[in-house]
């Protein structure tokens, strides 16, 4: 054994390089292959784009490596390590999940907070792990590779992607193939499909890290409210429309809400398919507009800045950066919980714990409350409520969610809707006990989910080519009898024939609270009786 494990073997570097790349080709270009081969025509324009992928990464890897050799031999070691376990890791996921690695993808992965990425793991990881990670890792390290004159590699290096570029012109005719299809292609290249995406992801967190450009400075029309202005904003988490029965859903998703009084809006178009952008375009007064790293102050800090009391209680992540009066995870709020009968400190009915008797014991005049749902995040969508909740069975219990039949794994999901649906019921109860006040509750999803429809699952589709149930999110409203008196308002006169879930929550605030200023747009706040009478 010990002779086994001391076994060396002599390589060059040119043949290093070389069998890294066909080991890239061989095991990590499955989702490229396949993509290629669906938008290629039958017969020859095919096998030449088959053939052009192949040369092109061969090309890159070789070049890659040697420019790496020029400078150290371990350092080139060292990256192709990296990049054959990142690989086996994304290749899991690509093929589990049918996801691409665009920069959308990646923001959605370095937005997704501990817990939700645990969600996502299972033992079937190991196995690519260990076969198409480990294994080869062990034989890059057994190579022991014949050092170059550092020249000799450079120039190698060089004239490899000099030859690239001939082959390339010298194929120009699959170019408009390219233009056509790059961008999905980019995203199923590994390692270049994480390695360039997440460079592109850190310099646009890079830009927008500079000081948030402060929004102008906002007025409150009429008096001082004679109680309490409490407006709660919900930010539902990867609900989609499609599953809601007020939608034509076949199911009751919503039993709990029934006698509650609410303004459901039509469904609309989330700005993005990820929590960030997502988060980014509810936050601003841009709306759909915004940038998934806008630089102007989001809407708690406006708030905040303005002498409303903004509380933050949150099992989420991917907020824009913001100033709030108070900010909790949901396992600080039921902190000091004890019994029998306390929330699971890491699900939603968290959020929830006792916020009635907190708003009832604020002095403040006016209180913005946001919660930042967990909600119906996959893949684990059977761990996302408590048991009394599982209505629909049986469930699917896997994060391998390909494995399970699709209507199994639609029950799991409809729980996690029965479930929020519930707490919406039991804080609308909280707030309806609250004395002497004006209370508004507005809730709105960041995304859609994709529960095996087209192959597709969970979320983070790039835009372009995002299916419905990625997009398509459910709105809605709850005003108590105070709010509706004091503005004149009815359930139905605020209902508007087209939603905008993303541009009215930020409009729609300022409304509440009275709150004018240049950036405000009345179209967009569906308070506003005389644009609702138009």
């Amino acid at each position: 054994m010990k002779k086994l494990w001391a076994w060396r073997f002599d390589v060059s570097v040119y043949v290093f390089a070389l069998a890294v790349a066909l080991l890239h080709l061989g095991v990590f270009q499955h989702p490229l292959v396949g993509y290629a081969l669906s938008v290629s025509d039958a017969g020859s324009n095919a096998l030449v784009n088959v053939i052009s992928l192949q040369v092109l990464q061969i090309a890159l890897m070789v070049s890659f490596l040697l420019l790496l050799a020029a400078v150290s031999v371990t350092l080139a070691k060292i990256v192709a390590t990296a990049f054959v376990i990142t690989n086996a890791i994304a290749l899991y996921f690509m093929r589990t999940y049918g996801i691409e690695l665009d920069i959308s993808m990646i923001s959605n992965i370095l937005g997704t907070n501990t817990r939700q990425s645990f969600d996502l793991w299972h033992w079937h990881i190991a196995v690519y792990f260990v076969v198409l990670g480990l294994l080869p890792v062990i034989a890059i390290w057994k190579a022991r590779i014949r050092r170059p004159r550092w020249f000799a590699s450079l120039a190698a290096s060089v004239g490899v992607f000099a030859a690239l570029l001939a082959f390339l012109f010298a194929t120009s005719f699959t170019w408009l193939w390219y233009d056509a299809h790059g961008t999905r292609l980019g995203a199923r290249i590994l390692p270049w499909s994480y390695v360039v995406n997440t460079g592109r992801y850190y310099n646009k967190k890079a830009k927008s890290n500079r000081e948030q450009e402060l929004l102008p400075d906002a007025t409150f029309t009429g008096a001082a409210p004679a109680g309490k202005d409490i407006v709660v904003l919900i930010l539902g988490e990867a609900t989609r429309a499609a599953n809601y029965d007020w939608y034509g859903y076949e199911r009751d998703t919503t039993p709990y809400t029934d006698d509650k009084d609410l303004a459901i809006f039509p469904y609309g178009d989330a700005c993005s398919t990820n929590t960030i952008g997502s988060m980014a375009c509810i936050n601003t007064h841009e709306g759909r507009e915004a940038g998934s790293r806008t630089g102007y102050e989001p809407l708690v800090s406006y708030m905040t800045r303005h002498g409303v009391e903004t509380i933050y209680r949150t099992n989420g992540a991917g907020e824009p950066p913001f100033n709030a009066t108070s900010l909790m995870r949901g396992s600080e709020v039921v902190a000091e919980c004890a019994g029998d009968d306390c929330p699971d400190p890491y699900l939603d009915g968290a959020l929830n714990y006792k916020l009635g008797e907190a708003l009832d014991a604020s002095e403040a005049d006016r209180i913005l409350v946001t919660f930042h749902h967990t909600g119906s995040h996959g893949p684990r969508y059977s761990e996302k409520y408590p048991e009394a909740f599982e209505v629909f069975t049986p469930v699917c219990r896997t994060v391998q969610v390909a494995e399970c039949d699709q209507q199994i794994l639609v029950n799991a999901y409809d729980n996690t809707l029965v479930y929020n649906d519930y707490l919406m019921a039991d804080l609308i109860d909280q707030l309806d006990r609250i004395d002497n006040a004006n209370v508004v509750l507005i809730y709105v999803s960041d995304h859609g989910q994709s529960l095996g429809e087209g192959g597709m699952y969970l979320h983070g589709v790039p835009p372009a080519i995002a299916p419905a149930e990625q997009f398509e999110v459910p709105f809605f409203i709850w005003m108590n009898d105070a709010f509706k008196q004091s503005r004149g308002l009815t359930t139905d006169a605020i209902v508007t024939d087209v939603t905008y879930p993303h541009d009215f929550p930020f409009h729609s605030v300022m409304g509440a609270f009275g709150m004018r200023s240049d950036i405000y747009k009345p179209e967009y706040d569906v308070f506003n009786s005389e644009v609702q009478a138009n």
